[in-house]
């Protein structure tokens, strides 16, 4: 962390915190999910490591998963975002932790909640906000359909800078 940044009381972590040997500030929490992603040796022996300094293992609550799927929904990063990102999101509004991940679209959807992003590794990502746009018919849609298909001509549809 820089000098002049004050250090989290709270700091929830993302999957790429456990393959880093870097010192991350406050109380530390992540979800199940990411724990269970944790498939190599390195990342469940940091994990265990820290487990035993401390590291709580929690759930989000449903209205904060639901807060964080609608803001992902609005900034055009929800069909980019993992279960485990939007848990991590959900925890982190919760808490009022500061979320240590690299992921862009993690960064995007934080900073439209006003979730606090340390970027590990990379550098922070700007705020965007995305258009949702089908590849053969230019149809611009309000999200992103499950199969990200358009259901006009069949399309891909994909994210573009708005």
């Amino acid at each position: 962390m820089k000098e002049d940044e004050k250090a989290p009381l709270f700091s929830v972590l993302d999957t790429s915190a456990f393959f880093l040997q870097v010192s991350i500030p406050g109380r530390l929490y992540t979800v199940r999910r990411v724990a269970d992603e944790l498939k190599d040796l390195r990342g469940k022996a940091r994990l265990a490591v820290l487990v035993s300094q401390g590291l709580y293992i929690c759930e989000p609550d449903p209205d904060s998963v639901q807060k964080v799927t609608g803001m992902a929904e609005k900034s055009g990063d929800r069909s980019v975002l993992s279960e485990t990102d939007i848990d991590l999101l959900a925890l982190a509004l919760q808490i009022g932790g500061t979320l240590f991940s690299d992921d862009f679209a993690m960064h995007n959807t934080a900073q439209y909640l006003n979730i606090p992003v340390h970027p590990l590794m990379q550098k922070k990502a700007k705020t965007r906000r995305w258009k949702i746009r089908c590849s053969g018919c230019g149809r611009y849609l309000e999200e992103m359909p499950p199969d990200s298909l358009c259901q006009i001509c069949g399309s891909l549809v994909k994210r573009k800078i708005k």
